[in-house]
């Protein structure tokens, strides 16, 4: 009798070890698959952030262009005064747009590098390469430059600039 107990109580164990290990599984392939379904969303958030970037920049709308940062944003700029938060950015593209009223912008070409997403966070980093007429007629010019990024996820599941530093390249 006693070596059934201990057979009926190994096999009880047994059955209950292999309930729980199921569904730790079943919770871990789903935490998984949203993970994943999360990850695809983000990057979707993302690329359509950087749309947003390449039409403002073409348009040089302001609105637009201050639109893709956080309140709190700091933006970093080779030869200029740091802009901290959002009014101070879009203060910096106002003051730049008055100076250069008839600058066109004929390409904004963005080569992304690398992107990490993490925790509501993202990193990234490109290259870019633009042309531009500072008047109607005037000789085209290219400019080639690099820029670090740190995206912040928005609570409606958008992506913001949270930080931003761009540099330009010497005249390649």
């Amino acid at each position: 009798m006693g070596k059934k107990r201990l057979a009926m109580f190994v096999l009880a164990s047994g059955l209950v070890s292999a309930i729980v290990a199921s569904a730790a599984t079943v919770a871990w392939l789903k935490s998984e698959m949203r993970s994943g379904m999360t990850r695809a969303q983000d990057i979707a958030e993302i690329e359509k952030l950087r749309r947003q970037d390449i039409d403002a920049t073409l348009s040089r709308d302001t609105g637009a262009l201050t639109e893709m940062f956080t309140d709190d944003a700091v933006r970093l700029q080779q030869g200029e005064p740091d802009d901290i938060g959002k009014e101070a950015i879009r203060a910096t593209i106002e003051r730049f747009k008055a100076a250069t009223p008839d600058l066109c912008v004929l390409s904004y070409v963005p080569e992304y590098k690398e992107l990490t997403i993490t925790d509501g966070w993202a990193f990234e980093w490109r290259y870019y390469t633009a042309s531009y007429v500072e008047s109607p007629g005037g000789e085209e010019k290219r400019v080639r430059g690099k820029v670090l990024i740190v995206l912040k996820k928005q609570p409606d599941g958008s992506w913001k600039s949270a930080r931003a530093m761009g540099v330009l390249n010497p005249s390649e």
